[in-house]
């Protein structure tokens, strides 16, 4: 019989979190000014955008639409060089219920971010306390950077979410790459070995009442094995463990192994997940046994060396094990542009299918990426 419950072990977790915070932020040294420095906060406003015309083509009708798919207005506030705070709204077209059809706007984050002291080979560490990144799908959308076309893999299922009220602990794994690959290849989540995020969250996600008393215990941690002479090349690993967000209490369990290689030329993500249940809660039987799930996924960007021509692809395999079994499949071809640093023009098709039906579902999209 085990010594303690799961229960009680999630909230040692939380509690060795909290104990390293407290030491980390009561051992504050004031900042050092320079003459004609100040400790005036600075505001920093950013948004990024997803516009798209879309025709769809499935079960013999066709429809067509200028959408907006998503838009992000992001507030950044540093209180000082060791507290800093976020605002994200979401806006996006309500699709459901009684609103569809409107603009809907709702929080994304809104956390206080504190930096910490570097702690052996630990570098770089902070702590978002509120509404806060999850480990996985924010990690996996700075290297498959095409969320304008669609969500990632395990967020498209259902299985997680971006975001959610809770704690977030990260840091960098042996200090930061050279300033030349974060400037040319990627500058998210540096560190020279790989890093690491751990949280302990309500598990509803951003956009979902807490609808029962558990917490779900997520973490996420890359290695870089060759920094030196494979730099864009990182194993990751990335897991859950909790209930789904319903009052039946069923299991929700991850495992997502996941390796990727960068350069300024290439992107390639190769990703397989098997788990047990959903989020939401959803993936279960009516007295409230989760289903087992399980997929993989690929994804692939070839550049031009000044990215005005790309060339991507992905393919998705998703196997629900239910009563009936449901599998799908979806293939991702496009086309992209970059302009001005970030933004990009893209044009893709969106090929997906259930359980081999021979109605495949078709969406020709030009969609358009603004960030600033």
């Amino acid at each position: 019989m085990p010594i303690f419950s799961k229960t009680l072990k999630i909230k040692l977790v939380q509690l060795i979190i909290s104990t390293f915070i407290f030491f980390n932020v009561y051992s504050i040294t004031p900042p050092t000014l320079s003459p004609g420095d100040s400790l005036a906060p600075k505001l920093k406003i950013s948004g990024q955008w997803f516009l798209a015309y879309q025709i769809e083509d499935y079960e013999n009708t066709t429809s067509n639409q200028f959408t907006l798919k998503r838009g992000y207005i992001t507030f950044k506030q540093d209180l000082n060089n060791r507290f800093s705070v976020r605002f994200t709204q979401d806006i996006t077209l309500d699709e459901e219920g009684e609103d569809a059809g409107n603009i809907e706007m709702r929080l994304k984050y809104c956390y206080l971010n504190i930096n910490l002291d570097d702690w052996g080979i630990i570098y770089d560490p902070k702590v978002e306390l509120g509404l806060v990144h999850r480990p996985w799908i924010d990690f996996e959308q700075h290297i498959n950077n095409y969320r304008v076309q669609g969500k990632m893999f395990l967020e498209s299922y259902k299985i997680v979410s971006s975001a959610d009220f809770g704690i977030t602990f990260s840091g960098l794994l042996g200090g930061k790459m050279p300033s030349k690959y974060q400037k040319e290849v990627n500058s998210s989540s540096p560190g020279k070995y790989g890093s690491f995020v751990i949280g302990i969250y309500n598990g509803s996600g951003y956009h979902s009442f807490e609808a029962n008393k558990n917490k779900t215990l997520e973490s996420r941690i890359t290695l870089r094995p060759f920094p030196e002479t494979v730099p864009g090349l990182q194993f990751s690993y990335s897991n859950a463990y909790g209930k789904g967000n319903s009052d039946l209490n069923s299991d929700f369990i991850l495992n997502n192994f996941f390796v990727s290689s960068e350069s300024k030329l290439h992107t390639v993500t190769a990703q397989y997940y098997k788990g047990t249940g959903d989020f939401m809660g959803t993936y279960v039987d009516s007295t409230g046994t989760s289903y087992k799930n399980n997929g993989y996924s690929v994804f692939g960007e070839l550049k031009t060396f000044d990215s005005k021509l790309c060339v991507f692809g992905r393919y998705d395999f998703f196997n629900l094990k239910q009563d009936t079994k449901t599998e799908k499949e979806q293939i991702i071809l496009g086309l992209s542009s970059y302009f001005h640093k970030k933004n990009k023009l893209v044009f893709d098709v969106d090929l997906s299918k259930l359980n081999q039906s021979s109605d495949i579902k078709r969406i020709y999209e030009i969609a358009i990426e603004i960030v600033f």
